[in-house]
């Protein structure tokens, strides 16, 4: 930065030996410059190629990789079971409309089973003029969901359209002899045992082209999804490597499914015989195909002179598909010549002009860009110890280390904000940090604070917004502690999950560990609060493992590391049974039975949930299993008096959760047994009475 400081000078050493190395490279740029002009033209259709197969790959294994997964998990969730029968419908079509919402690729996702019952959820706008007639489709944005069940004659095809406010049409039915055992996805996808992709065709229910992905369910049965292709058509056409040049997209059988459009008159000049060079691709497409030989040559094609290539693409979900080009020979060498020349002449002043000044620029830069490439690489650990900037006495080195200075003190501030696990995995692996997701077992937490919307109308926002901070700090130490990772903070809720980014084969186990420890830590905080003469947080947990979609979600400059799943709306919903039961955690049957030998358990409920079919076990954590001595003789008079809950011996019941209340006075799940036995002793046992409480709201 001083300008009365001395210049490093140069090298001798250093001089000589970059000359000796840029001087015959550089003449041998040249003369090869000179030489390649063929070589570059295959080279430019080669890496033009190779964009478009890149292109059409990661379409091809993005979406319907996604779009499998999710059928993967629709196909692990109960409402999807064969057994669920027909009262399950409304919860299989609103997954069903959920998907076609998030996945606008799909045009229609549906589920048949093997008694011949058929679901369907599809977009109206892929449907032909006939096809909208026929189901009289209303106007504008809409989803038509239709049931084919019943045998012989009897078999009837029900529809109706649902619309984006939430009303729906009037039912309709036709009969049908549709029967979706007889289909290909169908077909396919059981006799393999897992995710399959048909031939590309026509769908029978919608006007556009596509593929039909098949997904079998555990017990019985096929989702299947339609995946259009339109996009693909655009895709290619944005791909074309020259005006006049034609792709093909056919299947290994040899039958071309996708085609660029014809040239336009008027973008620019259109070769004549185009249909005769489509005709004549179409069969060394299909003679490709039978041959499996890698396709690349120059052949006379309508008259005129192409380069023709073919080459078989990596297989998706067990299909492979043959990408095909013909390129004009004239489109390609026009101006070549010429740029080659004019770009060698330009090469050897540029290359000559060059050398001095790199080896001028290396000298001065090479120790300071040393120093600062090892201080990102500390830094791209996530390790900011190193607080000393490069001194150096070039003005723009010493602007990149106080931009390196600058960047170090925002990413470790930022490393507040986000998961330091998920940063160091996203910096080991960048090409994770693309949209998409993976299939896993994932355990869920869901936080929330009682009566916080009172509390925040009585206190200042500034005395809020500190309490909140230190609220968090404490939850979030004890998640993170057993390797949790906080996907969000919501108003005042916490949702944290366990099992990723990184793998954990005891997440369940810490999860449960991270509830009891956070709850502790929310009601230390709050008895120090209320010492002080100020309301204390009362926060309640859910609990919840099942398989979800986790990775990054949303577009291509900004995602979120989250997950997709049934497992988070459980989760939440147990977090709010809590305040129904008086208790401060609630875990699913599926959590307390995987931890049943390291926690103590107590069983709370059998419930299904208002808006659904589903039965689930809700249990409380009482503490880790080295504290069971302190809950036997609750637990014991609790499972007794459970037990003549569940039979329908209400008085004995009655007389059990009394007792159990007796041991602990504030004990909510006791009061609310209490409150429910004396009405049943009262009223008499509920008729068809399974020990399952049916809640009729949310």
């Amino acid at each position: 930065m001083n300008g009365s400081r001395r210049s490093v000078p140069f090298s001798i050493t250093l001089l000589t030996l970059m000359a000796l190395i840029v001087l015959p490279l550089a003449a041998a740029l040249l003369w090869l410059g000179w030489r390649a002009v063929d070589q570059l033209e295959a080279r430019s259709v080669e890496q033009r190629m190779a964009s478009l197969e890149t292109a059409v790959e990661g379409f091809l294994t993005s979406g319907l990789r996604v779009i499998t997964a999710v059928g993967a998990t629709l196909a692990e969730a109960p409402s999807f079971a064969s057994g669920s029968g027909a009262e399950a419908d409304a919860e299989r079509f609103r997954q069903f409309v959920i998907v076609l919402g998030r996945y606008p690729a799909v045009a229609a996702v549906f589920v048949g089973y093997q008694d011949g019952r058929f679901l369907y959820a599809g977009r109206p706008e892929t449907f032909s003029v006939a096809q909208r007639l026929e189901y009289d489709a209303p106007d504008g944005p809409s989803v038509i969901l239709r049931r084919v069940e019943g045998e012989g004659a009897a078999r009837r095809d029900t529809w109706w359209f649902e619309m984006p406010d939430g009303s729906r049409t009037p039912v309709q039915s036709r009969p049908l002899d549709f029967d979706p055992r007889t289909r290909p996805w169908y077909i396919d996808a059981l006799r393999a045992g897992t995710a399959v992709l048909t031939e590309p065709y026509r769908f029978a229910q919608a006007n556009v082209a596509g593929v039909s992905a098949g997904v079998p369910l555990a017990r019985g049965g096929v989702i299947g999804f339609d995946f259009t292709l339109s996009t693909l058509s655009r895709l290619i056409g944005d791909y074309k490597i020259t005006p006049n040049s034609i792709i093909m997209i056919a299947s290994e059988t040899g039958a071309v499914f996708m085609e660029s459009e014809a040239c336009t008159v008027g973008q620019s000049p259109c070769l004549s015989g185009e249909d005769d060079v489509r005709a004549a691709m179409r069969a060394a497409v299909s003679q490709f195909a039978a041959s499996g030989q890698r396709i690349e040559h120059d052949l006379m094609l309508g008259g005129r002179d192409y380069r023709l290539l073919a080459h078989n693409m990596p297989p998706n979900l067990g299909r492979r598909y043959v990408i095909a080009a013909a390129v004009p020979i004239v489109e390609l060498s026009a101006d070549s010549q010429t740029l080659v020349r004019r770009a060698a002449l330009a090469a050897a002043v540029a290359v000559a002009l060059a050398s001095l000044g790199t080896l001028l620029a290396a000298l001065l830069l090479s120790r300071s860009i040393a120093r600062i490439a090892g201080k990102t690489e500390r830094i791209r650990s996530l390790d900011f110890s190193d607080r000393a900037p490069v001194e150096s006495r070039i003005t723009e080195i010493v602007r990149l280390s106080q931009s390196v200075e600058r960047m170090r003190e925002g990413l470790e501030v930022f490393g507040r904000y986000v998961s330091k696990n998920l940063v160091q995995q996203i910096m080991r692996s960048p090409e994770t940090a693309g949209v998409g997701g993976t299939r896993r077992e994932i355990t869920v937490m869901f936080t929330d604070i009682e009566g916080f919307s009172r509390l925040s109308e009585t206190m200042e926002p500034e005395l809020l917004t500190d309490r909140l901070s230190r609220y968090f700090d404490a939850l979030g130490s004890a998640i993170t502690a057993n390797r949790g990772t906080i996907d969000k903070y919501i108003g005042d809720s916490i949702m944290a999950f366990w099992n990723a980014p990184e793998p954990d084969p005891d997440h369940i186990a810490n999860a449960c560990r991270a509830a009891l420890q956070a709850c502790a830590a929310s009601n230390q905080l709050s008895e120090k609060w209320r010492s002080r003469g100020r309301p204390g947080f009362r926060t309640r947990f859910g609990l919840h493992t099942g398989l979800a979609v986790v990775g990054n979600v949303g577009a291509r400059e900004r995602i979120n590391y989250t997950l997709v799943g049934a497992v988070a709306n459980q989760a939440s919903r147990l977090e709010g049974l809590n305040k129904i039961y008086g208790t401060e955690i609630l875990a699913s049957g599926e959590v307390a039975g995987a931890t049943a030998g390291r926690f103590v358990w107590r069983p709370i409920d059998r419930i299904v949930a208002a808006g659904t079919t589903e039965q689930h076990d809700i249990h409380e954590p009482l503490g880790e299993i080295d504290s069971a001595s302190d809950h036997t003789e609750l637990l014991a008079k609790w499972r007794a008096a459970h037990a003549a809950y569940k039979e329908g011996r209400f008085e004995a019941a009655l007389a059990g959760f009394r007792a159990a209340a007796s041991l602990r006075s504030d004990d909510g799940p006791s009061c609310v047994f209490i409150e429910r036995c004396a009405a049943f002793v009262k009223e008499g046992t509920p008729q068809g009475w399974d020990g399952t409480w049916h809640f009729d709201r949310k």
